[in-house]
């Protein structure tokens, strides 16, 4: 299996090993917010998970929130929105385990702190605000 905690610690992210095949670390989103990110080998791929990108909405905004991530999907690249078995939005990537190398996981990491950064206080919005619409749709 590779030694993904050399490549978060290569990468200046604390990798902790939370149980075999699993790894969780945080990082700071441009406005100070705290995401937490996990990484899973699972067969042949690499998981990786910014959980919870954004908090559960109220019953009343799982429409507008729906139809916001699948806005949101069309113009991420390379990592998908997903909502989880608790109502949570999730930002997610997979890589094939057969080509990680140190490159294509920092690849997925900048990509991952990129868009968390930039959709996260837009998702926090979509509840509070019916009619709003993210600058990614200009």
């Amino acid at each position: 299996m590779t030694n993904l905690s050399s490549y978060f610690e290569h990468y200046g992210l604390p990798g902790e090993a939370i149980e075999p095949g699993v790894w969780h670390s945080t990082f700071a989103g441009p406005q100070a917010e705290e995401f937490d990110l996990y990484v899973l080998v699972a067969e042949d791929w690499v998981h990786f998970a910014v959980s919870p990108l954004a908090p559960r909405r109220p019953p009343a905004a799982t429409d507008l929130l729906y139809a916001t991530l699948l806005r949101m999907n069309q113009e991420v690249r390379l990592v998908r929105l997903a909502v989880d078995a608790d109502g949570d939005v999730n930002l997610l990537a997979d890589l094939p385990l057969a080509h990680i190398n140190f490159a294509t996981f920092a690849q997925a990491l900048d990509l991952l702190v990129y868009y968390a950064g930039q959709l996260a206080s837009d998702l926090r919005l979509v509840a509070p605000t019916p009619d709003f619409q993210s600058p990614l749709f200009d």
